[in-house]
């Protein structure tokens, strides 16, 4: 999303379509509806942190009910910022046939019918939900707050989210009116036969002798037949899921199993802490955080050859503990980075090479949103993976700090001469960069300390990089909406994936599918080492061109049955899954930290010249993947400790 809000609206008004078509002033109401979800975010960071400060008081006092009010106003918060996200169309998919049809029209007029049909169906069954609620009189147990007005009101937010999207949808199809036919047929005739294809293996499964290895694959099947055909990948899920629900169980099963995954999603706990760390590392680039961080590494590396290669490796290792963002990491040092070393003589490929390879780090060194959603799916502490991830992110990093150093010294001329070392500009930086430091020991201390949970950690991490960026010197209210916006924007778009994904895994329990997938590989017979080496290479090669969620999300339902049939420790593979995929995203040839890297730096560089400056650092990430899975206990060891 621009970061222009005005210039957003502007631009999704003018789509064409019928005059009930959503306008510039329902568009503003979507985002005032976020914006006020926002808020209501922020209210409740304020109330976690105060009941933080109180229970380690000597009063000992608590905010009474937070936690059992926090999931159901969270699920509010995220149904109300469904409007913006749908209608900019922002949710995460493959645009596969694009190149090979070359007409983007239809294409979208498909994927916004699938989104207005899977809103609608979400918010159809949270009304269901909100409704028995009301008839059964649930309500909270220390407040005794009814439950039914929670619900309601996020039905409402996503039945407009839903109605909205139809609007535009019909601006799709208006808009197609004015196409020349012929340029239409050869893409509609793909999706015909795609929409065939993926009818008859849903027809197939009305078969009684189905069998549960052959439900799932055709599950899979459709499943990846809906991605090609460009319809975002959390809809994909969703719509899949529910379909196959059907025919298997039948209507009443399986218009339960969507309303109790949706809701259960929406209110988790669990995932409540993605939303405040993502408004963490939202309100830390708005307060200049990346650029302090910068200054203070710099200062510390001037006497070595490279150094502001090797400040923006830590840089970005500490921002990415800040926005828990590999792509955000990536875009903030970006700016903030590249045309410093480009002014001080740094060759383009060392540069880029450094800054694209440096933002995984923040997928991988804690708070990791990945991390977070990889706990949720598999049922594992999230406190203790991110304890887990520490030494192999620590690891990450020094590893390019190595193939840095090779680097330069190889090649003297990739670098200037060092300035040289000095020790009262270096503790100066120091005293300039409190602001990160205390966030990264405030959030990441109480979290490994015991003192917060991981959502609390975030409520902590969000308060104070508010009072950091409302009290830096280019604060404005625009910035801070525009940053309340993409937030909430990037926000219900994991959501929109976790919710698809529960659906369709709902569906593939029902199948048994590790039973299924055990049946297909002999554990017995197959080398354990095999098995993973050909799972790294399937991560790898998804990394470079799905989105990280949805490759970790799509692929668990058949990897983690092979991984806990084979004996090994989910916190150690999920470690192991982060680092394949964040290494998948600087893979030639569709890695995306490069592209992102590409559109930060325009024509300073061609895109081959970033790929070249991306070897040694892939280098480094595969000597640390042969490290973390010959020895898990680098992974292990810290959590056991601590």
């Amino acid at each position: 999303m621009s970061n222009n809000r005005g210039e957003v609206i502007d631009r999704a008004a003018s789509v064409p379509g019928p005059a009930f078509s959503p306008d510039r002033e329902v568009l503003r109401i979507a985002f005032l509806a976020l914006h006020v979800a926002m808020i209501a975010l922020g209210c409740l960071a304020f109330a976690t942190v105060v009941d933080v400060i109180g229970r380690n008081t000597p009063a000992g006092f608590t905010v009474r009910g937070i936690y059992e009010v926090s999931g159901l106003v969270m699920a509010v918060i995220i149904a109300a910022a469904a409007a913006p996200a749908f209608l900019l169309r922002r949710n995460v998919g493959m645009e596969l046939l694009v190149p090979l049809l070359g007409e983007r029209s239809l294409l979208t007029a498909v994927a916004s019918i699938a989104e207005t049909a899977f809103l609608l169906l979400l918010a159809w069954r949270l009304h269901a939900k909100a409704a028995d609620a009301l008839e059964f009189q649930d309500t909270t147990s220390l407040l005794g707050l009814s439950i039914a007005p929670f619900w309601f009101a996020a039905s409402y937010c996503l039945f407009f989210a839903g109605t909205a999207t139809l609007w535009k949808t019909g601006g799709h199809l208006l808009a197609l009116r004015k196409t020349d036919p012929r340029r239409l047929l050869r893409p509609a005739l793909i999706l015909t036969l795609i929409g065939a294809a993926v009818a008859g293996i849903l027809a197939s499964l009305v078969a009684a002798d189905a069998t549960p290895g052959w439900q799932a694959g055709a599950a899979f099947l459709a499943l990846y037949l809906l991605i090609v055909a460009g319809i975002p990948i959390g809809i994909s899920l969703g719509l899949t899921g529910f379909g196959f629900l059907y025919l298997v169980i039948g209507e009443p099963q399986a218009l339960a199993i969507v309303e109790n995954e949706t809701a259960r999603a929406l209110s988790s706990d669990s995932l409540a802490a993605i939303p405040l760390f993502l408004l963490m590392g939202s309100l830390a680039v708005q307060a200049g955080l990346a650029g302090d961080i910068f200054k203070a590494a710099s200062r510390f590396t001037a006497g070595f050859r490279g150094g502001l290669s090797i400040a923006s490796v830590i840089g970005c290792g500490a921002f990415g503990a800040i926005s828990g963002s590999s792509i955000a990491t990536t875009a903030t040092f970006g700016k903030v980075a590249f045309s410093e070393m480009k002014q001080r003589g740094y060759d383009s490929g060392l540069a880029t090479g450094t800054l694209a390879a440096g933002g995984t780090l923040g997928a991988l060194i804690p708070p990791s949103v990945v991390l977070i959603i990889y706990c949720v799916l598999v049922e594992v502490s999230i406190q203790e993976a991110f304890i887990a991830s520490l030494i192999p992110g620590l690891l990450a990093m020094g590893l390019y700090l190595v193939a840095v150093v090779v680097q330069v010294r190889l090649r003297p001329d990739l670098a200037p001469q060092a300035e040289g070392f000095d020790a009262r500009e270096a503790m100066r930086s120091m005293a300039v960069a409190w602001r990160p430091i205390l966030l990264f020991l405030m959030v990441l201390g109480g979290l490994y300390g015991g003192v917060f949970t991981t959502q609390e950690a975030a409520a902590v991490g969000a308060v104070l990089a508010f009072a950091f960026a409302v009290t830096s010197k280019g604060f404005s209210l625009r910035a801070l909406l525009d940053g309340f916006a993409e937030t909430a924007v990037n926000t219900v778009v994991i959501y929109v994936i976790v919710i698809g994904a529960n659906i369709f895994a709902a569906y593939l329990t029902l199948t048994d599918i590790t039973t299924s997938v055990l049946s297909v590989v002999d554990l017995e017979t197959t080398p354990h080492w095999l098995i993973l080496l050909v799972i790294m290479a399937m991560y790898l090669v998804l990394g470079s061109v799905f989105d990280t969620v949805a490759a970790v999300l799509v692929t668990a339902p058949f990897v983690i049955p092979l991984i806990s049939g084979m004996g090994y420790d989910l916190i150690w593979w999920g470690v192991i899954t982060l680092s394949l995929v964040e290494i998948g995203m600087i893979t030639p040839p569709i890695g995306v930290n490069v592209f992102v890297m590409k559109s930060v730096i325009g024509t300073a560089a061609p895109i081959k010249t970033i790929f070249k400056g991306i070897v040694p650092f892939l280098a480094a990430d595969l000597i640390r993947l042969a490290v973390l899975t010959l020895f898990p206990i680098l992974t292990l060891w810290l959590p056991k400790v601590l």
